[in-house]
C-alpha cells in the first residue's frame, strides 16, 4: 500500500507541476511585454507624433510666410496631469501641443513643456465640472488655452489637442 501513496503523491505533483505551467507562461507573456513596453512603447508615445497633412495655407501663430498647405503636423505629447475643480470634482487631462511646421528639435534635444503645463493647470482649476462637461465649456477652455500657449511659444506651437479628459 506504502507503493500506491507515492505513486499517488508523485501523480499529484505532476499535476500540480501542468497547473502552474500555464501560470508560469502567463506571467512570462505579462512580463515580455512589460519589457517591450518599457524599451519601445513608452519611449515611442514620449517623441513627436504625426497627423494628417492639411491644405490651409497659414497656420494661426507660426511665423509669416510659413506654408501650411500639405504639411505633416507634429504635436508634444504632455503627460497626464490631474487638476482640481473648483466644485471638489477631479479633471484628468492629456494635452498634445501642436508644434509649427518649421519648428526643428535637435537629435536628443527637449521640448520645455513647464510653461505649458503651468498654463493648462491654472487655467483648468479655474472651471467647474459643469461648465467643463458641456461641449460649449470644452471648447471655451480649449481655445483659451491655444491663445495662452500660444502666446507663450511664438512660433512654435499653435494648437492645443485634448488627447484624454476625463472628470470625477
Amino acid at each position: 500500500m506504502a507503493k500506491k501513496k507515492t505513486d499517488k503523491t508523485a501523480e499529484d505533483g505532476e499535476e500540480k507541476k501542468k497547473k502552474k505551467n500555464p501560470l508560469v507562461i502567463g506571467g512570462l507573456c505579462l512580463a515580455l511585454a512589460g519589457v517591450g513596453y518599457m524599451m519601445g512603447g513608452r519611449k515611442a508615445g514620449a517623441q513627436d507624433s504625426t497627423a494628417p497633412t492639411t491644405t490651409i495655407d497659414q497656420l494661426e501663430g507660426c511665423a509669416e510666410g510659413t506654408d501650411a498647405a500639405h504639411v505633416e503636423h507634429r504635436a508634444i505629447d504632455l503627460p497626464a496631469m490631474s487638476i482640481n475643480l473648483t466644485d471638489g470634482h477631479f479633471l484628468k487631462v492629456t494635452v498634445a501641443l501642436g508644434l509649427c511646421p518649421d519648428v526643428v528639435l535637435a537629435e536628443g534635444e527637449e521640448f520645455v513643456t513647464a510653461p505649458a503645463k503651468d498654463i493648462i493647470v491654472s487655467t483648468l482649476s479655474g472651471n467647474s465640472m459643469t461648465v467643463l462637461q458641456e461641449p460649449e465649456g470644452r471648447e471655451q477652455a480649449k481655445h483659451l488655452l491655444t491663445e495662452l500657449v500660444s502666446e507663450a511659444y511664438p512660433e512654435e506651437v499653435y494648437e492645443i489637442y485634448f488627447v484624454e479628459f476625463v472628470m470625477q
